[in-house]
């Protein structure tokens, strides 16, 4: 019984070290790493801005490369293959830009009262969104 009662207060003794050592290993890491970054955005807001628009943007950049050379590689394509999946790639980034780009141009035109260049980025967007999305598919032969 005596062994039962060590061994219980054993496992709270363990268990109370474990939750010190997180506490401990979080207060070191708030110390190396936050406290400078607190730092750094206090004294240099604007370079601390680019700073993290900078590492944010390369974060993207790599993790899409590298999710872009797993999707042209997976499963051993062939040459024809490759490209297949590059043509697809490549329309669906068009596509993607067409899209961004005329909601962008639409709000700018909004906040700047112009209602005219509104309708004409709309419409070129409508337009160039079909040519890309439906006027570059290949006839199915019969």
């Amino acid at each position: 019984m005596i062994q039962k009662i060590v061994a219980g207060y054993g496992k709270l003794f363990i268990s109370l070290l474990k939750v010190l050592a997180l506490v401990v290993l979080c207060a070191l890491f708030a110390f190396v790493l936050v406290l400078p970054l607190w730092k750094f955005a206090t004294v240099s807001p604007q370079a601390y801005s680019v700073t993290v628009l900078v590492s944010f943007a390369l974060g993207i950049l790599f993790f899409t490369g590298k999710n872009l050379r797993v999707y042209l590689t997976a499963g051993f394509p062939t040459q024809e293959e490759k490209k297949k999946r590059l043509r697809h790639l490549l329309n669906m980034a068009g596509r993607f830009i067409i899209i961004i780009s005329g909601l962008i141009g639409i709000v700018i035109c909004i906040l700047n009262e112009s209602t005219v260049a509104t309708w004409i980025i709309l419409l070129l967007t409508i337009v160039l969104y079909g040519v890309l999305a439906f006027g570059t598919k290949k006839e199915k032969k019969l």
